[in-house]
């Protein structure tokens, strides 16, 4: 990170705003880690800054940060960029001299739509968390200054646009600081979600080459921080704010194996008693690897599936077999973990076969939630290269990534149709899910792990089914709560 030990600390008021409207990113609400990084960096450098989540705020709120920005630092993702364009807008009408930045993976790939919109001074792509102190020193210094900031682009007094490379991907991610916690109301996202859900990073990356990944900000490789600086972060957050449950949400949290058994071995040694959940990948996972988290306290993971045809998988570049899902779907409910998938409708080529094919696999594997999305090809993709013949560019910005259309137009099904297909794979698996001959499955498969985890949860577990241990009779149900 830049040294700021003799650098001059702006007087200007900082506002970053992470854009995304309420009830449009509910599915996982806590505070976003991006700005609140950036806060505490800020921060450390003598700046005064302040962070706002629009999805927590009352819109006069929103106005009340806006108001009060010297500098104002935009993030969002693709589906909300015109969203983040037009807070700008409102900016500069009520502050012409406000200095709008727009920054995040968004901005990092598509410099000339803030640029070109005229609502933004400046774009910083790349992670910034290196950058973002050299740019609030330049503003002070003037344009000039500023051309040396990596990641920066801005238009020149004579015309030109400049636009500097990324900055290098920070390789020792320890030397971040936590992210401000405090600048953000924790109460606020706990009042939405229930589980007080808190986000932490731990890696940065991926090495895999699903079509549909955007890759620019984070890169291909995996960097990683040290175990203990992830397990201070940990004992900080379990302190602090008793979370309900702490998401991981790097790219691919088991992408190293050993990280993973040396960071669960810690969270055992240090006593840390927390509900863990993470995203991984159905073939970077193991049985005993499975074991070591649900001892540590991961107890709930979540997988891009995405489909459990080969063709599919295929065409998205997913480079596993269709079989891996059902056999790593079984192994964690084996293993005792609750398991969510994601999949993707309306894979280009897909035809219903290919779709009863991914709804005959979901049974098979049985996951405890699906969830569905329409195939959609984000800017900066291999797919939005590849299929950009049949990509409607007017609804690239305006469809959310979940919503109800696709700027990809199929060759076999109208978005009507897919949207049909969607909800139908959803709701007949939750039926199915909720009949006797499934519930029967499960049933016998908590048999299974309570008896290879007898000493560990088994025992305790199976006699508070059976109300022994407070001398009660056992439960008359045909599936006890065990």
């Amino acid at each position: 990170m830049t040294d700021t030990a003799d650098a001059p600390v702006t007087q200007k008021k900082i506002v970053l705003m992470y854009v995304t409207p309420p009830g449009q990113d509910d599915f996982f609400i806590a505070m976003p880690l991006g700005i609140i990084y950036l806060g505490a960096i800020l921060r450390e450098a003598g700046c005064d800054v302040e962070c706002c989540d629009e999805r927590v705020c009352t819109a006069a709120e929103v106005d009340e940060y806006i108001a009060k920005a010297d500098i104002l630092g935009l993030s969002a993702l693709t589906p909300h960029v015109n969203r983040a364009i037009r807070y700008a807008e409102k900016a500069k009408a009520q502050k012409p001299d406000v200095i709008t930045l727009m920054g995040g993976p968004h901005a990092t790939v598509d410099v000339d739509t803030f640029l070109d919109s005229g609502a933004f001074d400046y774009v910083i792509g790349g992670e910034a968390e290196d950058s973002i102190v050299d740019f609030v020193r330049g503003v002070e210094q003037g344009k000039s200054a500023l051309e040396s900031v990596p990641g920066i682009a801005f238009d020149k007094d004579d015309g030109t646009r400049h636009c500097n490379p990324q900055p290098p991907l920070i390789k020792d991610l320890d030397r971040i600081p936590f992210p401000a916690w405090d600048m953000l109301p924790f109460p606020r996202y706990s009042a939405m979600n229930k589980e007080k859900l808190f986000y932490i990073f731990t890696s940065r990356g991926c090495p895999f080459r699903c079509v549909f990944c955007q890759k620019e900000l984070t890169g291909r490789g995996f960097r990683t921080r040290s175990v203990e600086n992830i397990l201070d972060e940990l004992q900080d957050i379990s302190e602090n704010y008793q979370p309900g449950n702490v998401l991981f949400i790097d790219e691919l949290f088991t992408c190293q194996k050993q990280r993973v058994y040396d960071l669960c071995e810690g969270i055992m040694q240090r006593g840390l008693k927390l509900n863990m959940s993470c995203e991984t990948r159905v073939d970077m996972i193991d049985y005993d690897m499975a074991r070591t988290m649900k001892k540590a306290g991961f107890n709930r993971m979540y997988f891009g599936v995405e489909s459990v045809s080969q063709r599919s998988l295929d065409t998205l570049i997913k480079d596993y077999k269709a079989e891996k899902v059902v056999e790593c779907l079984k192994m964690m409910r084996r293993a005792g973990i609750w398991t969510k998938v994601f999949l993707i409708v309306g894979t280009p080529g897909e035809t219903m076969e290919d779709i009863e094919e991914t709804a005959r696999g979901i049974r098979a594997a049985m996951p405890d939630r699906v969830r569905t999305s329409l195939f959609n090809p984000l800017t900066a993709t291999e797919s939005f290269e590849k299929y950009g013949d049949r990509i409607d560019p007017d609804l690239v910005r305006t469809e959310y990534v979940d919503s109800d259309r696709s700027p990809y137009i199929h060759e076999h099904f109208s978005n009507d149709e897919l949207n049909r297909i969607k909800r139908s794979l959803v709701e007949d698996y939750e039926t199915w899910y909720d009949s006797f001959p499934a519930r029967a499955k499960r049933y016998v498969a908590r048999i299974r792990y309570y008896l290879e985890n007898w000493d560990d949860e088994g025992k305790a577990r199976v006699l508070r089914a059976l109300r022994l241990n407070k001398g009660q009779a056992p439960v008359s149900a045909d599936f006890p709560e065990i």
